[in-house]
């Protein structure tokens, strides 16, 4: 038997996500499932990220712990053409809201995971990228997966 992949809970993620909060709604400018090197002023962004794993054997129960950690991290520009530094905290709420809401209509069992949750509170800091000042949201998410 093969283990699981924390790739396909990355991208499955980011597919949900993007499909919120670029395709329906329009609230970010893009979505990524991958570390981007450089926003190359790209604004409001998603990103997901592998952020760990947890692979137990399996027990006398024949069940496994296996646990993809993700990280969620939202970019929105302080301050850009049109776009001012009060817009920018709206958004990233928003945002966070929106990202709220996929992990809750998708908590269960999908094609990507058995289960998902957050893992812990998220963080925000400031970040600079290619001369872009940004507000930097990272959101700990667990998703537990099927064994092969």
């Amino acid at each position: 038997m093969s283990q699981p992949n924390r790739e396909t809970a990355r991208d499955g993620l980011a597919a949900l996500l993007n499909a919120q909060l670029v395709t329906t709604d329009a609230i970010v400018e893009v979505t990524y499932n991958y570390r981007k090197g450089d926003l190359q002023g790209q604004s409001p962004v998603v990103v997901v990220t592998s952020g760990g794993s947890a692979r137990e054997r399996l027990d006398f129960a024949g069940t496994r712990g296996n646990v993809a950690y993700l990280t969620v991290y939202v970019f929105v520009a302080y301050a850009a053409t049109g776009w001012t530094e009060a817009q920018a905290e709206d958004r990233i709420d928003l945002i966070e809201r929106t990202i709220a809401d996929v992990v809750d209509a998708n908590s269960g069992e999908t094609a990507y995971w058995v289960a998902m949750d957050y893992d812990g509170r998220s963080s925000r800091d400031d970040v600079e990228d290619g001369g872009t000042e940004y507000i930097r949201e990272m959101i700990p998410i667990a998703a537990q997966l099927a064994y092969g």
